[in-house]
């Protein structure tokens, strides 16, 4: 009678961890022919077709580095005439946590419509008076899908998107947290690094769009009216293009995203992430455009990290990126947080996707993608900035590893499409 009860046990477990893992966009590789792909400045039109996106153009935007970004959110919303729309994934107690909270609430009790969507799971570690303090303070806010015992698929699929809107009208999407640690610098192991960008103009109804389709799913409301979807001007010269993603997606727009970029370059890839765990094919797509005499620098986070299962699923890879032509570097001050892409100097994506199947297949994500040479230089120049606290890991170094430290990679890698 035990055993029976012990084998209904595992087979029901195993059932439902099938079904939690099962339920994902697919995310294996397209094949690209390079002689059809023309070269990305000339590809926005398709990379934001084929991502479900459009091309907004007369775009501003300006890069915000670190602890930075949030000296330009308070002021951003501190002026907010009708409305604030945040969402985020992190949301955690402190010094952070208290100053944005009390910042909600006093544009809130201005008259400011104050909306907030933050990942049930995301925010375990919030004060919880604070969060009572927001919906005391006439701040609207919803919880992005608690998990229930009745539907476990809901704890696997979480928002990872970072946003924020100001009436509609200024933009943001970055990799940062509510949380102390994106304070500062990163300029030790307490403060990390990150990258944002802050946007005005045709592209911000783009963003606007994707934090409304979370509000609507979880509140059942849907707002309209003054700071919603004001018609916007041109701000600047900027094309820019959103890309989004949700669990129902039977293709994973932000996966389709980086493989379109990568085809597409000429002469330089810059890649900056925190969690590189793709698939092998990806790594496969790498060695093609090295190949074709692209040079890729791919920067991940040394042994400062807040994952430690994750990195080291990731050195699985290493081999095979030395091996293609890839040039591979650890970042050593503190944890690398941002998603940067860089391509051929003249298309960069910042948002909040990792490079790992969590983000590209299970997570709700954004970015956006800027077609603009200045902001692909100043991002250029924080890499090489960046790479001076870095070592570059080479073929020689990493072959002389242990067996078996080879086959823990290895082993934790079998696990990379839930990391």
């Amino acid at each position: 009678m035990l055993m029976t009860l012990l084998l209904m046990f595992a087979t029901g477990l195993a059932t439902t961890m099938w079904f939690v893992a099962s339920r994902r966009r697919r995310t294996r590789l397209v094949r690209f022919s390079p002689e059809r792909l023309p070269p990305i400045e000339e590809s926005l039109t398709t990379l934001a077709g084929l991502t479900n996106g459009s091309v907004y153009r007369g775009n501003a935007a300006a890069v915000l580095q670190n602890g930075a970004l949030f000296d330009a959110i308070e002021r951003d919303v501190g002026a907010a005439q009708r409305s604030v729309h945040l969402e985020t994934f992190v949301w955690t107690k402190g010094e952070l946590e208290r100053r944005t909270v009390e910042l909600l609430c006093r544009r809130a009790a201005d008259g400011v419509n104050v909306r907030v969507i933050i990942d049930a799971v995301g925010s375990n570690e919030a004060d919880d008076d604070n969060l009572a303090r927001l919906r005391r303070g006439n701040v609207e806010l919803v919880m992005y899908r608690p998990p229930f015992r009745w539907n476990l698929r809901r704890l696997n699929h979480r928002t990872h998107r970072k946003l924020l809107i100001v009436d509609g009208e200024i933009g943001y999407t970055f990799g940062h947290g509510i949380a102390d640690h994106w304070l500062g610098n990163g300029q030790d192991p307490d403060h990390w690094r990150d990258t944002g960008v802050r946007l005005e103009g045709p592209v911000v109804q783009g963003l606007q769009s994707v934090f409304m389709e979370h509000w609507i799913e979880e509140s059942q409301a849907v707002p309209c009216g003054p700071g919603c979807f004001p018609t916007l001007q041109e701000k600047g010269s900027i094309a820019a293009h959103v890309v989004s993603s949700a669990a129902g997606d039977p293709v994973s727009s932000v996966s389709l995203l980086y493989s379109l970029a990568i085809a597409c370059a000429r002469r330089e890839i810059l890649i900056q992430n925190p969690y590189f765990v793709p698939g092998i094919d990806v790594v496969g797509l790498l060695r093609e455009v090295v190949a074709r005499g692209v040079r890729v620098r791919l920067m991940v986070p040394g042994a400062h990290t807040d994952n430690a299962f994750v990195r080291y699923a990731g050195t699985h890879l290493y081999a095979g990126l030395i091996d293609a032509g890839v040039e591979l570097y650890e970042f050593g001050t503190t944890a690398l947080h941002q998603k940067v892409v860089v391509v051929d100097g003249i298309w960069s994506h910042i948002g909040s996707t990792n490079f790992d199947e969590r983000s590209l297949a299970l997570n709700e994500e954004v970015g956006v993608g800027l077609l603009d040479a200045r902001i692909a230089r100043e991002l250029g120049e924080a890499f090489e900035h960046d790479l001076q606290a870095c070592r570059r890991i080479t073929g020689e170094q990493w072959g002389r590893r242990g067996g078996l430290r080879r086959f823990a990679a290895w082993a934790a890698y079998q696990m990379h499409e839930q990391l």
